[in-house]
C-alpha cells in the first residue's frame, strides 16, 4: 500500500511526463500525492582575495517563474481524481536541492522522479534521481524522458539475482505487483557488480510472489553477452512491459554517485518507468 507518494517536480518541460505515472499509481491506491518543487541554490562566484564574492541567482529567478507553470499543471491534473493532492514549495538556499528533497522522501512510501536529462543546462542543479535512489532508503520510480505513460504496472518485468538490492525492490514493489495483470521474473547472475550470487533461488521468489497473490508467469534466464543492463531493457521490450522492477547497485562518495554497470545502463537508456531500490 502506497499511502504517501512523493513526486519531485523540477522541470516544466517534463512535468506531464513525471506526473502521469504518479497520478496513475496514486489513484489506484487513493494515495496522498505530495508534489515537491525546490528552488535551486544560488551560485557563489569568488572574486579573488580582495574582492567580494558575487551571488548569481538568475537561474533561481527563472525557476520561480517556471514553477508557476508546474504548479498549474499539477492542479489541473489532479482535478476530479480519487487522490489527496498537495503542492509544496521549498527553497534550497545555499545547499544542493537533494538536501531539501531527501528528508521529505524518507517519509514517503514511494518516490517518483524524472530520469536525468544530460542535455539540459539545469540538470546538474535540479536532476537528483541518483541521490534519491542511493540515499533516500525508499523505492524510487524513475520516469524516463520519453513520451509520458498514463498506465504503469499492468505488465511488469522483475529482475532477480538473489541479492539484497533485488529483494528490496521486489518487496517494495509488492503493492504494484499484486495489482498487475501479469508479472514475469527474469534472472541472471551478477556480473561486474561486486560479489557474484552463486546460487539464485528463482523458484523461491516466484513461489513467494504467488503466495502474495501475484500473477507470476514464471522465470526466464537472461543472457548478457552485451551487458546485463542492455539485456534487461531488451527483455522488457520483448515482454512489452510497462514497468521494470530491479535493485540498484552503487554507492555515493562525497556526492559522487558510482553505479554498477547494469544500474548505470538502465538509468541512462530506459524507455519505460523503472522502480529501483537500493
Amino acid at each position: 500500500m502506497y499511502s504517501t507518494i512523493l513526486v519531485h517536480c523540477n522541470d516544466r518541460r517534463r512535468i506531464k511526463h513525471v506526473l502521469a505515472p504518479a497520478l496513475s499509481i496514486a489513484e489506484r491506491f487513493e494515495s496522498h500525492l505530495l508534489a515537491l518543487s525546490v528552488v535551486p541554490p544560488v551560485a557563489i562566484i569568488s572574486g579573488g582575495a580582495d574582492m567580494t564574492p558575487i551571488v548569481e541567482d538568475s537561474h533561481c529567478v527563472e525557476y520561480r517563474e517556471q514553477n508557476a507553470e508546474m504548479r498549474a499543471a499539477f492542479e489541473a491534473a489532479v482535478v476530479s481524481r480519487a487522490i489527496k493532492p498537495e503542492w509544496r514549495d521549498a527553497d534550497a538556499g545555499a545547499f544542493p536541492v537533494a538536501d531539501t528533497v531527501l528528508p521529505v522522501a524518507r517519509s514517503a512510501d514511494l518516490v517518483v522522479a524524472s530520469q536525468t536529462d544530460e542535455t539540459w543546462y539545469n540538470s546538474e542543479r535540479l536532476d537528483i534521481v541518483e541521490a534519491l535512489v542511493l540515499e533516500s532508503g525508499r523505492p524510487v520510480l524513475v520516469v524516463p524522458n520519453a513520451p509520458p505513460r498514463s498506465v504503469v504496472g499492468r505488465r511488469v518485468l522483475v529482475a532477480w539475482n538473489g541479492r539484497r538490492e533485488a529483494a528490496r525492490a521486489v518487496f517494495d514493489a509488492m503493492p504494484l505487483l499484486q495489482r498487475a495483470d501479469t508479472v514475469k521474473v527474469v534472472w541472471g547472475r551478477a556480473s561486474g557488480e561486486g560479489e557474484e550470487a552463486k546460487e539464485i533461488p528463482v523458484a523461491d521468489i516466484c513461489a513467494t510472489l504467488a503466495r502474495h497473490g501475484v500473477k507470476c508467469e514464471g522465470a526466464d534466464e537472461i543472457t548478457h553477452g552485451a551487458g546485463i543492463g542492455e539485456s534487461l531493457l531488451g527483455a522488457a521490450a520483448d515482454y512489452e512491459a510497462d514497468l521494470l522492477v530491479m535493485g540498484c547497485y552503487g554507492h555515493s562518495r562525497l556526492r559522487e554517485f558510482v553505479f554498477g554497470g547494469a544500474s548505470r545502463h538502465v538509468l541512462g537508456k530506459m524507455q519505460i518507468p523503472v522502480l529501483m531500490s537500493h
